[in-house]
């Protein structure tokens, strides 16, 4: 690839100080060899990300590759901006633009779905050898036709899932956290890794969010889920959009990252004494679930029935969107893998 682009999100995790920062620059340069002059940008956050991403890819239009330093956000705005004004289907292709990302957030599983390692220094070093071997794997993009308040629907993206119903809430409740409790997050990431932290607090927000729900049914949404000639109404608990399976979900979603598919997954409310215990035995809530696997031109619509509007995530985005979403395969993104990634005969 003729340009690179190393996007580094300091405030991942629990930051990163300018030595870590100079010191993957460096690890990157002399890695790729001589001559590399790779273009390194440092950000505080995801619009940031995006905003880089964009100016980079503005400037010329010759092979470009961009690493993702950060967790599941940082990976998400870079692909937003890759995937700008695209059309379903139709994202650059491995000629145009390859992407990696390096596991420096808490959330990283994309990257470490395609074995890049924990630590960010031998990640880049196994993946500009795999960029040196041109292999790259696909990375299945999805698409969200969200709908606004008082202006067109917006499209966005995003790599992992789409969280809705109670799960839908999670990351905010997290950001909030985070924001009155850093000195605590901090310690507890240092006493059990951030990845781990990370799962278990949205372990903690589920609990939270479904006791609220058995003791107040009237906190869920009513929703209509329409694809193709069908419509499906309930009052939604939780729901998932995924690609590939996550340990963490009770889900079985029979799709890979590298294949152009997506998972959908709601639970209906099941009722208080249920939902209450839904946490501790979360397959018995999956019992009823509405499952559908969308590929090709498949889509399906989400509808609001009782309220205008229901926060959901992209990733670790919260947002929200307005009576109505529509969710499908965007496509594919040429992602190069790390050092310990599974290749598919």
């Amino acid at each position: 690839m003729e340009r690179i682009l190393l996007i580094i999100n300091r405030s991942s995790a629990t930051g990163y100080g300018n030595a870590a920062i100079d010191r993957l620059s460096s690890m990157l340069t002399g890695a790729l060899g001589p001559g590399a002059n790779p273009q390194v940008e440092v950000v505080d956050d995801h619009p940031q990300a995006k905003s880089k991403t964009r100016e980079f890819l503005a400037s010329s239009d010759t092979p470009s590759f961009i690493i993702a330093g950060g967790g599941g956000g940082t990976l998400r705005a870079v692909i937003e901006a890759i995937c700008e004004g695209s059309e379903p289907g139709n994202l650059p292709g491995r000629e145009r633009i390859r992407i990696s990302a390096l596991r420096m957030g808490s959330g990283n599983v994309v990257a470490r779905q395609f074995g890049v390692p924990r630590d960010p220094e031998a990640a880049l070093k196994g993946i500009v050898a795999n960029l040196n071997e041109n292999r790259t794997a696909p990375c299945c993009i999805m698409g969200f036709e969200v709908g606004k308040k008082d202006s067109p629907p917006e499209v966005c993206y995003a790599t992992t899932m789409g969280g809705f119903g109670q799960f839908g809430r999670s990351p905010g409740d997290l950001a909030r956290w985070h924001r009155r409790l850093p000195t605590l997050r901090r310690l507890l990431a240092w006493l059990l890794g951030i990845e781990r932290l990370n799962s278990m607090e949205y372990g903690l927000s589920l609990l939270l969010r479904f006791s609220w729900c058995a003791l107040w049914p009237n906190a869920t949404e009513v929703i209509e889920v329409r694809w193709g000639e069908n419509v499906r109404a309930m009052r939604l608990l939780a729901g998932v959009v995924m690609n590939f399976p996550l340990k963490h979900l009770p889900f079985k979603p029979g799709t890979r990252v590298e294949e152009e598919a997506l998972s959908l997954n709601f639970i209906p409310y099941p009722g208080r004494l249920a939902t209450l215990f839904g946490p501790l035995s979360p397959k018995l809530l999956t019992r009823r679930a509405l499952q559908l696997k969308l590929a090709g031109r498949d889509s399906a619509e989400v509808r609001l029935v009782n309220r205008d509007s229901m926060g959901f995530f992209l990733d670790e985005d919260s947002a929200v969107f307005h009576k109505r979403v529509l969710v499908r395969v965007a496509g594919t993104l040429a992602f190069v893998p790390g050092p310990d990634y599974h290749w598919q005969q």
